[in-house]
């Protein structure tokens, strides 16, 4: 391929026409490859190619620098190679990321690129309800704080914290429901030198990929586009087909230089994938990547919905909406991550259009290789679509949301790959707070410091704050101290007003379609369960993430399965920590009704204890209830893949069965003294 220099717009705006795959193309070269070696994500060891025209065992293990000054040399290659293609942004690099030199000119959207996302009387009513929340939010403080409710400075101080973040983060979805922006549909969309690419690891189906890829060469554009499958170890069934439908591969499959064991071009993870597709086409041949992973289907709007806002030069990126919905009706995991993301896939990013950096989600979105060239290409860590967007913020572009490009993709399989999910992200995002954030959040707007200080500090402000809120009634009771002295009616009562317009809010935004899926329910108990099983793995991995600052070490990335065979048995360890809170806290209810008066402080053990108890056992019943009609099979034999999980989850009944018998007694004993 013809070479390109870094600085400068490319001058030719329409896309190479598609042409059959050629094994002379050298990103899609397998038979030529000195050494044939490869990396193989299933037994995480180095292999030799076989079957595409490489001698049996003729194969060189990737370089292993025992020399220190060799290290060097690579390394200074690398950053080397990093600051041509930026164009000088690129100064050096970390393992967590690229350092940038002096801040530059931050772009700017032209004013009539957004135009607003709802009628004229919608927006009043939005106005009018959050008026409603803020007078009943500063009733409820002012009640909270009166001096009949104190009983001392501390305990009045850690419940208020406490709180105070609980009733307090809904601002932040007000305040973006207050500038809800779309792009001007009457914008035609630009004429630009777009390729449409799919990921694939090795552990992902051919099927997928195939179902993404037949999707993709049926958009509705109407321009000339390439299709790109990104495949980290292609079979002969793959390029068979891909030639045929004119797809072009690119692997990085025996590029021992791609599979480094961090940033950049990290192994068995995204970033290291694309980074080869980038490095060898990407930049020099297209103005935009529209990027996918491989269970992500689009609809045939897709493309044009995606590309459209690159009209405006100051775009570098869009984001759009992740919907993984199409296993929904066979895993409640899937449905409440759904369910629960729904408001923030659709009115919460639109409401950061207009420059507020709204965020790319990994499993779709679009960069102006212009753009992500300046940043040293895709980001680094798990959360590659946080960090890409951080760093392109941090280097002046602006983003779009498009809330109408709509891909429908796979949610978790079964309740331990949403616990994987949730333990791996929050490690990751820590892991950004704490060692890349300091380096490039000083060269935002202030705006921008808020934006993502807070979306970088949310894991961790929510692990602390339920982990306080379960902690703070058991050492009440244990301890025999009272924290504040309130009507619990009247609590329940002002919580209850902050709370109704809030869902009033969300119902007129579903009303309207802002919601992604749109039909998602306001309230519903695959939300409730999702909340209560996902934030003790989310602690979990908030100290991971924190750790790994203090004693850095390579971490494996584990990719989501994309589909499920026979019944996968639910190990039983993924429940201990709801075990362990129902056991701790319906013990500590029965110590309070036998040597404590503190009736309020017992019945909030009580009702946390029995929420963990219904986890305990509601969890097992879901799965082997799903494993049932998904394998073909009864619900009886599928009982066996989740037995020891239900047992265990029973023997958390006795204790709580004799706290509650116990209560009413106690408290009409409390009382009568």
């Amino acid at each position: 391929m013809k070479e390109r220099q870094v600085q400068g717009a490319p001058k030719r705006v329409a896309p190479t026409p598609p042409r059959p795959w050629s094994s002379d193309d050298a990103t899609m070269l397998l038979t030529k490859w000195t050494p044939p070696v490869g990396f193989d994500d299933e037994v995480e060891q180095w292999i030799p190619v076989r079957g595409f025209g490489a001698e049996a065992g003729a194969w060189t293990p990737p370089p292993v620098y025992a020399d220190p000054a060799a290290e060097a040399k690579a390394r200074r290659d690398i950053e080397d190679e990093l600051y041509r293609l930026s164009g000088g942004n690129v100064t050096g690099f970390r393992t967590t990321g690229p350092i940038f030199g002096p801040p530059l000119k931050v772009r700017y959207l032209d004013q009539t690129t957004m135009v607003p996302a709802l009628r004229r009387r919608d927006r009043l009513a939005i106005t009018l309800m959050s008026v409603g929340w803020m007078v009943c939010f500063t009733l409820f403080w002012i009640w909270w704080l009166s001096p009949q409710n104190r009983l001392g400075w501390a305990g009045l101080v850690i419940n208020s914290a406490i709180l105070f973040y609980v009733t307090a983060i809904p601002m932040y979805f007000l305040l973006a429901v207050a500038w809800l922006r779309k792009l001007d549909p009457a914008i035609p969309i630009p004429r630009l030198r777009v390729a449409f690419v799919v990921t694939k690891a090795p552990s992902e189906p051919w099927e997928t990929a195939k179902r993404t890829l037949e999707c993709m060469l049926s958009q509705e554009y109407p321009h000339e586009y390439d299709v790109w499958i990104c495949d980290e170890r292609p079979n002969e069934e793959v390029i068979s087909w891909c030639e045929e439908h004119d797809v072009k591969i690119s692997t990085r499959f025996g590029v021992e230089t791609y599979h480094r064991t961090s940033w950049p071009r990290r192994t068995k993870c995204k970033e290291g994938n694309l980074a080869y597709f980038y490095d060898r086409v990407g930049y020099a041949d297209y103005d935009v990547v529209v990027q996918l992973d491989c269970d992500h289907v689009p609809e045939p709007t897709y493309l044009a919905s995606m590309v459209r806002p690159f009209s405006d030069p100051a775009v570098g990126y869009v984001a759009a909406p992740s919907i993984c919905d199409a296993n929904a009706d066979s895993s409640w995991a899937a449905r409440g991550r759904l369910y629960r993301e729904a408001v923030w896939h659709g009115p919460v990013q639109l409401g950061h259009n207009g420059g507020l950096a709204p965020m790319c989600i990994g499993s779709h979105y679009a960069v102006r290789t212009r753009a992500l060239r300046q940043i040293g290409g895709i980001g680094p860590e798990l959360a590659e679509d946080f960090s890409t967007t951080f760093l392109l913020n941090s280097a002046g572009w602006q983003g779009s949301f498009a809330i109408d490009a709509i891909a429908h993709g796979d949610g978790p399989m079964t309740f331990a790959d949403m616990l994987t999910q949730e333990f791996q992200w929050s490690r990751s995002l820590t892991t950004l707070l704490v060692r890349l954030l300091n380096s490039h959040l000083p060269r935002m707007r202030n705006t921008l410091r808020t934006r993502f200080g807070f979306s970088l500090a949310f894991y961790p402000l929510n692990a602390a704050v339920l982990s306080a809120g379960l902690l703070l009634p058991p050492i009440a009771v244990l301890a025999g101290i009272q924290w504040v002295h309130v009507n619990y009616p009247y609590f329940v009562l002002h919580v209850a007003s902050v709370s109704i317009w809030l869902l009033l809010l969300v119902g007129l935004l579903r009303r309207r379609g802002l919601l992604r899926p749109a039909k998602a329910p306001v309230l519903s108990w695959e939300n409730w369960m999702f909340t209560l099983t996902g934030w003790p793995y989310v602690a979990r991995g908030v100290t991971a993430g924190f750790m790994s600052a203090i004693r850095p070490k390579p971490i494996t990335f584990k990719v989501t399965p994309k589909s499920a065979a026979g019944m996968p048995t639910l190990p039983a360890r993924l429940m201990t920590p709801y075990l362990a809170f129902s056991l701790a806290l319906s013990g500590v209810a029965v110590y309070g009704e036998l040597c404590t008066q503190s009736v309020g402080y017992v019945l909030l053990c009580i009702f946390s204890s029995t929420a963990y108890a219904t986890i305990s056992i509601g969890v097992p019943l879901l799965h082997a209830r799903e494993s049932a009609r998904n394998a073909g099979e009864t619900f009886r034999r599928a009982l066996s893949v989740a037995r020891t999980a239900l047992v265990l989850g029973l023997l958390v009944l006795p204790s709580l069965g004799f706290a509650m018998a116990r209560y009413v007694p106690y408290v009409l004993g409390v009382y009568h003294r």
